[in-house]
Parts: C-alpha cells; structure tokens; sequence
C-alpha cells in the first residue's frame, strides 16, 4: 500500500487561505486512509491558520465510510522549525483529523518527494528492522526453568526419548510441590 495524489476540488479553501497550498492523497488499495497536505510558507502562517483551515476541512470533506473518517490526516508542511509547545498542540488536537506537522521541508515540495514523506509518516515505510541482528534476552529465571532448558525439538527417537524424560520429571517436581 502507498498514498497517491488524488483530485480534490480546492476552489473555496484555497479562495479563503490564498498563500497556502493543498492537495489530496488517499491509500492506493484500500482509500481508508486520505490526508490534506498543506504547504506553508513560514512557521509563522501555520501557526496562524492550522485552526482555521481544519474548522474549514470539517465543513467541506466528510469522508462517507466509517473506517475512513478515523483516518483523516492534515499534513501541515513548512520549510521552518516550529515552535516545540505550537507543534505538539497542534499535533495532539483531534478535532476533524489527526495532525501531523512537518518542519524544515522546501516549499514546494516535489511530488516524489511528498509520497516519500506521506509513506514514512502515515504508512510507516521508514521503519525497518533487520531481524538478522534481533536478539532476545530472557533473564527470568524460575524453578522450572532448568527442566525446560535444552529440550531438543527435532523429530528424532533420541529427542523424543530426552523431551519424555524432562516431561517426567516436570511432572514429578510439580506433584511434590503441590
């Protein structure tokens, strides 16, 4: 699944918000998923109009299918840093759609380059693990733990035999301390 730009009529909202850019993507597969990009100029004008725009946004894009009206992102993107205390109330406001600032992005941002950070932030692309390199440390320890350590897995005669051994005498130490 990626987002892709879809049309969208902009005509009142950007009357209204003129020195601010938009457009529309949605999740390819299944459009549950659709984000508002807004490009700003300054931190300053986001800071200013995020408000406004989002009041605007509840008026004109009502997503019709359930599962589509918990996804509904603003991305608001400006070529500045903002302000710490202004970003995290923006972001953490839940009013018509979740919030995602931004910063430090040219503005206008090249299209390839706003299906990169659509991906990354709502899709997750930029996470990667290599489970290669995953470790798991366990330092539980308990009285049963040293029947269970070693336990071959494979289906031979010998592991089998070894697993009805410990089996026996899990079963033994549980009896005698109950």
């Amino acid at each position: 699944m990626s987002m892709s730009i879809k049309n969208f009529d902009f005509t009142e909202i950007q009357r209204s918000f003129s020195t601010v850019n938009f457009s529309f993507y949605i999740s390819e597969n299944q459009s549950f998923i659709s984000c508002i990009l807004c490009e700003f100029e300054t931190a300053q004008s986001l800071i200013e109009q995020w408000e406004a725009i989002q009041n605007f946004v509840s008026v004109f894009h009502q997503p019709q299918a359930e599962a589509e009206r918990w996804n509904v992102y603003l991305m608001l993107l400006c070529p500045e840093t903002i302000n710490i205390r202004n970003k995290y109330i923006i972001q953490n406001d839940t009013y018509i759609a979740r919030k995602v600032v931004v910063e430090n992005e040219s503005v206008p941002v090249k299209s390839s380059r706003i299906i990169e950070i659509l991906n990354n932030e709502l899709l997750g692309f930029d996470l990667k693990i290599d489970f290669d390199k995953v470790t798991v440390e366990c330092n539980y320890q308990s009285s049963i733990t040293d029947f269970l350590v070693d336990i071959p897995l494979d289906a031979s005669v010998s592991a089998r035999s070894i697993r009805e051994k410990k089996i026996k005498t899990l079963i033994d130490y549980i009896s005698r301390k109950s």
